[in-house]
This record gives C-alpha cells, structure tokens and sequence, in this order.
C-alpha cells in the first residue's frame, strides 16, 4: 500500500493538470470528427502540436513532482516522448502524413497501458472509479490495433478511429482529475496519511 502512495500521491497534489490535458484531448476528438474532409492533413499539425503542448504539460508536472516519487524517471520519459516527437512531427509534415497512422496507434497504445498501470495503482489506493480507469485504458489499446491493422483504410477511417482514441483518452483524464480531487478532498494532508498507514 505505501509503494502504491508514493507512486500516486504526486499525482494527487496536481489533480487539475489531467483535467487540463483531458480537456484537450477531448476537444480535439472534437475537432478531428466535425471536419472529417479537410481533417488529414491537418491532422497532421494538430497531432504533432498536441503532443508537443502535452510533452510541455507532463514536462512541468514530473519535474514539479520528481521528489514526491521514486520512480518519477518514468513520467519524465513519457513527457520527453511526446516533446520530442511532437516537435519532429512538426518540422517533417511530409513524413508525419507517411507514419501518422503507425504513430498515432503506438501512442495510443503508450498511453493505454499507462492507463491501466495506473488503474491498478488506483484500485491498491481504494479508489472507486478504477474499473473506468481500466476501461479507458483498454479502449485506447483496442484503438490502436484498429489503426494498426487497418493502416489502408484510408485516411477517413484513421480520422474516426483517431477522433474516438482521443475522446477516450480525454474521458480517462477527466475521471482521473476527479478521482484525485475526490482523494484529495477525503486525505487532507497526504504525509500524515502515509505516515498512518506505515
């Protein structure tokens, strides 16, 4: 139980950033969905943007939260991953077009069992809404495999199984937002609760 703290209450501090980046999955599921005609190609700069915004937020929110956990190199990584390729993607349109479909459904995926690994540690916290956690992150893996094996399906379809992967991860940033708050609001303050339950 307190490994599962540690690793989770740095989250807990924070709640609203994965609202924050929630939100913004959400509204570019959106976006991507209610412009299916013009939306490949801008695609393209929305995808390579958004992970590069979203490497910028997971960037500010390991470092502010490298001392809370051990395993915090871990975070940082993800948060380089989406940087990084977020910025290449940028620079390249002409190679992002050619990989979209490949990079979109290993993000995915990435972030999928993220969300169930979190899921867990949420279900060692007792939290009840880890079951949708898992969902979530189960969803975003099945859409993954929907783009990698149907890379020829057109862009149309990368778009709709892109456009519902993003609502997908929107919808288990949101619960989890509120999942923290709601833990928050229940252990006041998070170093007397570990020192409790030691």
């Amino acid at each position: 139980m307190e490994s599962a703290l540690k690793k989770s209450k740095f989250m807990i501090k924070n709640w609203w950033l994965p609202l924050i980046i929630g939100t913004l999955f959400i509204l570019v599921g959106a976006w991507t969905i209610s412009t299916p005609l013009a939306s490949y190609m801008s695609l393209v700069i929305i995808f390579a943007s958004f992970m590069f915004v979203s490497g910028i937020f997971q960037l500010i929110f390991s470092i502010r939260n490298r001392n809370e956990i051990d395993d915090w190199g871990w975070h940082f990584a993800g948060a380089m991953f989406d940087f990084v390729v977020g910025a290449i993607l940028f620079f390249n349109p002409a190679l992002t077009m050619a990989v979209l479909p490949f990079v979109l459904a290993f993000y995915f995926m990435f972030k999928g069992f993220g969300t169930i690994g979190f899921a867990f540690d949420m279900k060692k916290y007792g939290s009840d809404g880890w079951g949708w956690l898992l969902f979530s992150g189960a969803l975003s893996i099945i859409f993954s495999l929907m783009i990698i094996f149907n890379p020829t399906l057109g862009g149309l379809t990368i778009v709709f199984f892109t456009a519902f992967a993003f609502f997908s991860l929107g919808f288990f940033n949101i619960v989890l937002a509120f999942t923290l708050k709601k833990i928050k609001g229940k252990t006041g303050d998070l170093k007397d609760l570990v020192s409790n339950l030691k």
